[in-house]
């Protein structure tokens, strides 16, 4: 049979004695799309195979022959299907570039496109026509005052009583809103598409003014937050869920959940439920099957559902059967919804009436106080230890509905991905729904596989599939190919609910490169699946392809690359960065130095992927990054262009690694590798060789060495970024504010646009005012800081600190408390803005506690002298770096000293174990020799504890250690406090003029004399 055009179908029925319109005609061409086509006969001997693994050879249509010719119309042109075979194009799911059995989907062969997805939800029409009686859904009644003024009616009455008595009539009724509540529970990925095809039939319905979708996420304790609206840079926002509280009763609102996840077991959901206003119309979507409901976390009951006459949303519910235990008062009946028309329209009925009404439905009992603790999610895989195949399957036949039984055998023979399962629901049996889907998927038959994939992947147990493949003889499996590929030929490219895939064909006239489908080669030796692998799925004609991407040729595998490398940079996108690799990995044996050289640039940009921060991934793809990088400079011509970029980016994979593991040996190898004199380098090379030179050496806290080679960088080219890494080398070599200021200036006029660099720059002269002791210059440009970095920027915790510090230094300099408060409001913000990992929250809790001890000196109030001691010695547990550790230790041992002499806290002997630990952890960082300012006082502190406590032989040896170290640093030209060696002077010849032990208690005075300074706000490095 061929299919006829459109001028030959009007022809014969006008030479049939028929007229018909245009409409009619568009009519009966929209009709034919959906009447089901007479099948081709199979080739002789060649009966059809499963989808799942089709034989070499069978059932294949040549993907070469003449391209077939495209109208201007909105679709693909028709076709004579006779002795010529149609080309087509095999689709391969998206999950990670390798075929069955392990065979590698090249990418020269292997063309990425979106295949179009089924719905999740079965009829959306009739789910759209059970919404739409909530359009006469009737809140409270209007409050007096509300309503239109009846100007007849006024009048009459008005002329009939002698005096003005305005009457009013009630408003027009206006639409309800309605909001969609999500759980973002571990299982509810299943269920997205589902909630955004359940607010579009909301949308579509025309009963809800406005139409809103929010997430539930679990914050670990407390009640769950929700999304609002988005920042200034997309992201959502978390608020608390009581924000979405309307007690007018004006707004509906489905939690749409399957009560499995966190926030049900632990009550949150149950407690949000329970305290939303009763007036507003609050219901639960579940999407698992009644049967699966037992297994939740919330119990549910059949009975009758109630709405009193007054018009809101509050309803009674009354079950079927009687309690056993007395209902609490204040529990809340919640209506259960499964996600079908006839679910919703008993809903939309119940509140769309204007007197009281009921209808038979599931409802929940919501009593925060009975929490099921011992409800447990059904399993969404096995796990070690899972009975025998043939247990499972039992489990499965004895519990699972018809549908769901069907379903699972017809999955058999197709890639087991979330999108193509739901492809076949929809073409195999379209009169199922989401709620058999989900009696497969947490079956126990299914098994998720790991790794990074756009969409959920699973796995049939080896004996589970054969046992359901063998349900199906060979031409049943062989339809589930055939109807998907039609699903997808009639709706490719007319939709937006697509999901990534692979077309297995070249479109430039040439066949594939390989032949994706062919059986694994039987020397392999395979163990079993340890991810998801590309099958086939459906074949479409490459017409079809062709009309929606003409444009969609093989590329050169490089050129390939470097452009997904840009696009995947661009918009942050590990799968595109996937692609890249594998697209230079497929040119490594035709240009081996650039394509390591491309591979290598791929393998650092996914490893700066958010994703992989903090993981062993990033770790092992920075070090296959060095590799690569090493291999192609060793490859290249020394001194030649790719020579000098594979060095290049060496030392930036190296600079990688120092940031993921912080061993500093990395930042010598990155050196290492920008080594030599720039003369043997290419002249074109020379800039970026001195700025990445410079910026490595200010990593390493190598300021004046920092300093001449971005100098240098900047005379070969002026930028911007450099001239601010400039001001950084500066003021870490302890330049001249005079110095810095110049080069911000320069740096001002070069910023652009740019709100990096421009944030970059403030703080800067935030650090420089601060330098020169122009507070209120400043604090101006700090709070300037603080406004150019958004809400969730990881810059403004950093800006904070840093102007935390600033202001406590301040503090500590004058009188008053006004300034310490001050410190310590910003300093406690900083802390809210690092995040939970960042080792800034470290520095962040030793200035707080610096500067409550401050405040108490100040102002005597004693609970901020013991958080001050619970904050340091937090610090103290957790901090890693021996300099910071010292800083903590010293102020600890003032904040113990004190505790003890004012409120009997404590004994004089932890102040000197804190000065002795901060002494031990100054030496460790910077030895004794010239040592540190942090040491010199940590050793004066020892021997002023030691004078409190009598020992003046110790104290005699503590204070000798201090002044010998005060001589090394005056030697070595350190900057240095002259009160603190005056003072260690002075008590030390006190305590060598008077070598016995002091004569009874010293008095107050006394003990604070010679008790240590409070070292605050002060420079303790040396």
């Amino acid at each position: 049979m061929h299919r006829m055009h459109l001028e030959e179908l009007t022809r014969r029925l006008r030479a049939g004695g028929h007229d018909p319109t245009a409409e009619e005609v568009a009519d009966a061409v929209w009709l034919a799309r959906w009447l089901p086509s007479a099948p081709r006969d199979p080739e002789p001997g060649s009966p059809p195979a499963p989808m799942a693994a089709p034989p070499h050879g069978e059932g294949r249509e040549p993907a070469t022959g003449t391209a077939a010719e495209t109208t201007s119309g909105t679709g693909p042109a028709p076709e004579l299907e006779g002795d010529r075979p149609r080309e087509t194009v095999s689709l391969h799911t998206d999950a990670g570039g390798t075929g069955r059995g392990g065979t590698p989907l090249r990418p020269g062969s292997a063309l990425p496109v979106r295949a179009p997805g089924a719905n999740a939800l079965p009829g959306l029409l009739g789910l759209q026509k059970a919404l739409r009686p909530l359009r006469h859904y009737t809140p409270f009644p209007p409050r007096p005052g509300e309503g239109l003024l009846d100007e007849e009616a006024t009048a009459e009455r008005t002329a009939a009583s002698g005096i003005l008595t305005p009457v009013l009539r009630p408003a027009a009724g206006r639409r309800p809103d309605i909001q969609l509540l999500m759980d973002t529970g571990p299982a509810m990925v299943v269920w997205s598409r589902m909630v955004e095809e359940l607010r579009q039939a909301c949308q579509q319905s025309g009963a809800f003014r406005d139409v809103q979708v929010h997430r539930l996420y679990d914050t670990g304790d407390g009640p769950p937050l929700v999304t609002t609206t988005s920042g200034s840079d997309g992201r959502p926002r978390l608020r608390p869920a009581d924000q979405l509280h309307d007690p007018t009763g004006r707004r509906l609102t489905l939690i749409v959940s399957d009560c499995v996840g966190p926030l049900w077991q632990r009550g949150a959901v149950q407690r949000l439920i329970h305290q939303w206003p009763r007036p507003s119309p609050l219901a639960l979507v579940q999407p698992l099957p009644p049967r699966l409901w037992p297994r939740t976390a919330l119990p549910v009951e059949p009975g009758t559902l109630v709405r009193p006459s007054a018009p809101g949303g509050h309803t009674v519910f009354q079950p079927d059967d009687e309690p056993w235990e007395p209902v609490p008062a204040d529990s809340r009946a919640v209506p259960v919804l499964t996600p079908t028309p006839e679910a919703f329209a008993s809903w939309a009925r119940l509140f769309s009436g204007h007197g009281p009404g009921a209808v038979r439905g599931w409802a929940a009992r919501i009593d925060p106080a009975a929490v099921r603790r011992d409800a447990t999610a059904p399993p969404a895989a096995p796990s070690r230890g899972v009975p025998a195949d043939e247990r499972l399957l039992s489990a499965f036949r004895a519990g699972a509905s018809p549908g769901a039984l069907r379903l699972a055998v017809h999955l058999a023979a197709a890639p087991l991905t979330l999108p193509v399962m739901q492809l076949v629901q929809r073409a195999m049996l379209p009169d199922t729904g989401p709620m058999e889907l989900a009696e497969v998927l947490l079956s126990g038959l299914l098994r998720q596989l790991p790794g990074p994939t756009p969409y959920p992947c699973f796995t049939y147990p080896p004996g589970v599939q054969q046992y359901l493949l063998g349900s199906l003889d060979r031409g049943a499996a062989a339809l589930v190919l055939k109807h998907c590929s039609a699903y997808v030929e009639r709706h490719f490219g007319q939709g937006t609910r697509n999901f990534p895939a692979f077309a297995a064909a070249r479109l430039a006239g040439q066949g594939p490169d390989t032949d994706t489908t062919a059986p694994p080669d039987d020397s392999e030796e395979h163990t079993g699946p340890t991810g998801p692998v590309p099958e086939l799925f459906a074949r479409i004609p490459a017409r079809v392809l062709r009309f929606y991407h003409p444009d969609l040729v093989t590329p050169e595998p490089l050129a390939e690359a470097e452009r997904l490398l840009v696009q995947g940079r661009d918009q942050s996108d590990p799968a595109l960065l996937s692609a890249a690799r594998e697209q230079a990995e497929a040119a490594l044996a035709e240009d081996a130095v650039r394509a390591r050289l491309l591979l290598g640039r791929i393998l650092y940009a996914e490893a700066e992927a958010a994703a992989v921060r903090g993981t062993r991934r990033r770790h092992d793809l920075l070090t296959r990054a060095v590799a690569e990088l090493e291999r192609a400079a060793g490859l290249a011509v020394t001194g030649g262009e790719e020579w000098a970029d594979a060095r290049l980016e060496l030392a930036v994979a190296h600079h990688g690694l120092w940031r993921h593991t912080k061993d500093g040996g990395h930042l010598d190898a990155a050196l290492a590798a920008l080594g030599g004199e720039p003369r043997h380098w290419p002249e074109t090379r020379h800039p970026l060789l001195r700025l990445r030179r410079g910026r490595l050496l200010l990593a390493r806290g190598d300021g004046p060495a920092a300093v001449a080679e971005l100098t240098a960088a900047l005379d070969l080219a002026e930028s911007g970024p450099v001239l601010l890494d400039l001001a950084d080398a500066l003021h870490l070599a302890r330049a001249a504010p005079d110095r810095i200021a110049p080069v911000l200036e320069r740096a001002g006029r070069a910023l652009g646009d740019s709100a990096a660099l421009r944030l970059r720059w403030t703080t800067a002269r935030a650090r420089l005012y601060d330098a020169v002791g122009d507070g209120a210059a400043a604090d101006t440009a700090y709070e300037e800081a603080i406004q150019l970095a958004s809400a969730d920027s990881e810059r403004r915790g950093p800006i904070l600190l840093g102007w935390g510090a600033s202001l406590m230094r301040r503090a500590a300099a004058g009188t008053g408390t006004a300034p310490v408060d001050r410190a310590e409001s910003v300093l406690r913000e900083a802390l809210t803005r690092l995040p939970a990992d960042a080792p800034e929250r470290a520095r962040a809790r030793i200035l707080i506690g610096s500067v409550l001890a401050l405040r108490f000196h100040r102002a005597g109030f004693l609970p901020d002298l013991y958080e001050s001691r619970h904050l340091l010695e937090q610090a103290a547990r957790t901090t890693r770096d021996p300099a910071l550790s010292a800083e903590v230790w010293l102020q600890l041992g003032r904040v113990r000293l004190e505790l003890c002499e004012v409120a009997r806290d404590g004994v004089l002997g932890d102040a000197l174990t804190a000065y002795e630990r901060a002494w031990e952890a100054a030496r460790a960082a910077h030895g004794d020799t010239p040592g540190t300012i942090t040491g010199a006082r940590a050793l004066h502190a020892q021997g002023a504890v030691l004078r409190l406590m009598g020992r003046d032989g110790r104290a005699r040896t503590a204070l000798r250690a201090a002044a010998e170290q005060w001589q090394r640093l005056v030697a070595a030209l350190v900057e240095v406090d002259w009160s603190d060696v005056a003072r260690t002077r002075e008590l030390l010849a006190e305590v060598s003029a008077d070598p016995g032990p002091p004569r009874g208690r010293l008095g107050g005075d006394e003990r604070r004399r010679i008790a240590p300074p409070w070292w605050v706000g002060r420079e303790t490095a040396g």
